[in-house]
């Protein structure tokens, strides 16, 4: 499914149901995200945003990962744009992917 198959989709519901996929989906990823054991990876306090975060840096994992598919990069000129040990630049795109569908829809939610 492409992402603005998922957008049709997803302005189709209504509102009472499209904030129950929200926070099913919030739920789901704080039940998740504890039993990875990160190494470069942390969450922050955050009203609403429950993305991990780079450690020691004010950078969401997904912005890593965005920033690798829209300009092509592989990991490895990512850790060097980043300044980043490749490892973190590997966790960073596990998280991820693994999480495909709330980053599909912070994407979605930005446009």
């Amino acid at each position: 499914m492409s992402l603005q198959e998922l957008q049709e989709q997803v302005r189709q519901l209504s509102v009472s149901d499209r904030l129950i996929l929200v926070s099913t989906i919030v739920q789901s990823l704080q039940d998740a995200t504890p039993d990875e054991n990160w190494q470069y990876l942390v969450a922050r306090p955050h009203p609403w945003r429950r993305q991990l975060y780079i450690k020691g840096r004010k950078l969401l994992a997904s912005t890593v990962w965005q920033d690798m598919i829209i300009n092509e990069m592989t990991p490895e000129q990512a850790a060097e744009n980043w300044d980043l040990p490749l490892s973190a630049i590997s966790e960073a795109i596990r998280y991820c992917e693994s999480q495909q569908f709330l980053m599909t829809l912070t994407i979605a939610d930005r446009f």
